[in-house]
């Protein structure tokens, strides 16, 4: 509960941050405007003077001045904008270990379903049974159902040695014939020397 009261306080705080953040965006860029047209204004006059390079270099540093303080500015609010957004990351990864944190403090509740094809053992209802605590996943599959798959992954890998050995035996059987046949692969001819290819 407290951590919500603070996490929305802090949601009002940003978001009246935010609102004069967006106001002063908007101040800065409305400034930014005034001294462009100013300078755009005091160009004019200039040109009708008779020495306009001066006249002109003096407009241009105002300018300047006035648009390298708006920078400033603008980038002080940038830099408030990220405080904010790291300071709001931040509440937001608390909240979230704070959550974790009590899931975890909570007790597991499983609820494990007896195979109803199975015989009851020791006279257990065939009813769900509620298991409490922290279980670990092979625990809840039951002992002779684990049993039985073992045994038929063992027989499916006996099986499979006895088909490859079989068919090792069918191999060595029939190279035997060949070369009793006197069936003998003729050796792979030898390749041109590389001087008569050209």
């Amino acid at each position: 509960m407290i951590v919500l009261r603070i996490s929305v306080g802090l949601l009002v705080l940003l978001s009246a941050a935010v609102a004069r953040g967006e106001s002063e965006r908007e101040r800065i860029a409305a400034e930014r405007a005034a001294a462009n047209a100013r300078y755009a204004e005091q160009d004019r006059a200039c040109q009708e003077q008779f020495i306009v390079t001066s006249c002109v270099d003096a407009a241009r540093k105002e300018q300047r001045l006035t648009l390298t303080r708006l920078h400033r500015a603008e980038l002080t609010l940038d830099e408030a904008d990220r405080r904010e957004a790291a300071a709001r990351r931040r509440q937001a990864l608390s909240e979230k270990s704070a959550a974790q944190a009590a899931r975890a403090s909570e007790p597991i509740v499983t609820i494990r379903r007896e195979n109803p094809r199975a015989a009851p053992a020791s006279g257990a209802a065939a009813s769900p049974a509620i298991d409490s605590g922290i279980g670990a996943p092979h625990q809840a599959v039951p002992e002779a159902e684990r049993r039985a798959r073992e045994e038929k992954s063992e027989a499916s890998f006996e099986a499979r040695t006895r088909s490859a050995q079989a068919h090792r035996d069918a191999i060595e059987r029939r190279n035997a014939e060949r070369a009793s046949e006197g069936k003998v692969a003729a050796p792979l001819p030898l390749p041109a020397p590389a001087s008569s290819a050209r």
